[in-house]
């Protein structure tokens, strides 16, 4: 390399580059292993030496230096932990037990036990908004690993059931997975209360399991319409036990309904806070699909120290 360092030349010799893997610590740093698997980072030295302008007044007459960069390709496993309870087959007025026009009508308790609107429920907007986020990184060309969980609550009544939480999609970069499975709940009914906990249990059981990286950097993306009613319901306790514990990064998404307002919007706040993500409000369809395309395009690709 022909550059320049106080007026002497940069030479950097090929036996300076070296390559290996580089993972993310608990403290935010990244370590350099020489070699390592799977490579995803180059270390590089260079070296000088300059002439000093008063170099007869010391025994060398030169400075050397030298400097150790590196660039790493980042990586990042994600679990979409999404709402699925009964509240997300009602419709974008925020108001609870209201549903889509193609779904009055029927009577209430009919509405509640069919399949959610195609166009017009809290669902399909997800959905639309989930495929804006895929979208976004494909076109990034990002290494991203995603993976899906649902949550609502154990429930059953005759042939109806729900269970509180599922892990839907393991980590892949198989993206029309997540689409699958987003689908395939669209097309039954949604049941249940509301048990967040449980959704983020699973996810941390993922983002820390064996399909996970130890390059990659973890992130919980957790989206509700309400307030947590079943399990543990201090989500904020949890998001940080999982900061600290685990070197998860939580993003919360509220979503019209209960959490768009009052102490559930503020509790969802400190639990963005606590998981050291970021808080997003979305009180329209237009406004989830932003969230998702924010979150998306703000994923680093490239570290360079």
């Amino acid at each position: 390399m022909g550059n320049k360092v106080g007026g002497g030349p940069l030479t950097i010799p090929s036996g300076n580059f070296l390559f290996g893997s580089s993972s993310k610590q608990s403290n935010g740093t990244y370590t350099f292993i020489q070699g390592g698997t799977p490579i995803n980072s180059v270390q590089v030295t260079g070296s000088t030496t300059v002439a000093l302008p008063f170099g007869a007044m010391v025994s060398t007459g030169n400075y050397s230096c030298s400097e150790l960069s590196y660039a790493t390709r980042i990586s990042h496993d994600i679990l979409l932990v999404l709402d699925r309870s009964a509240s997300m087959s009602f419709d974008l007025s925020g108001n609870e037990f209201s549903y889509p026009s193609d779904r009055t009508l029927y009577s209430p308790l009919q509405s509640y036990f069919t399949s959610p609107s195609p166009t017009a429920s809290r669902w399909a907007a997800l959905e639309s908004a989930v495929n804006t986020f895929i979208a976004v990184l494909q076109a990034r060309n990002l290494d991203v690993h995603v993976g899906l969980v649902t949550y609502a609550e154990n429930y059953t009544l005759g042939n109806y059931s729900a269970t509180e939480a599922t892990l839907d999609v393991t980590l892949t970069s198989n993206y029309t997975s997540i689409q699958t499975a987003m689908n395939s709940y669209g097309n039954t009914p949604l049941l249940g209360d509301t048990n967040i906990a449980a959704g983020l249990a699973l996810a941390q059981g993922e983002l820390t399991g064996a399909r996970a990286r130890t390059t990659a950097d973890r992130t919980i993306i957790l989206l509700t319409d309400g307030v947590a009613t079943q399990g543990n319901t201090n989500i904020a306790g949890l998001t940080s036990s999982y900061r600290t514990g685990s070197s998860i990064v939580t993003q919360v998404i509220t979503f019209g309904g209960e959490a768009a307002s009052g102490t559930v919007q503020t509790s969802m706040m400190s639990a963005a806070s606590s998981g050291n993500g970021s808080f997003y409000n979305a009180a329209t369809a237009a406004q989830l699909q932003t969230a998702f395309q924010t979150i998306a395009d703000s994923l680093p690709a490239v570290l360079v120290k």
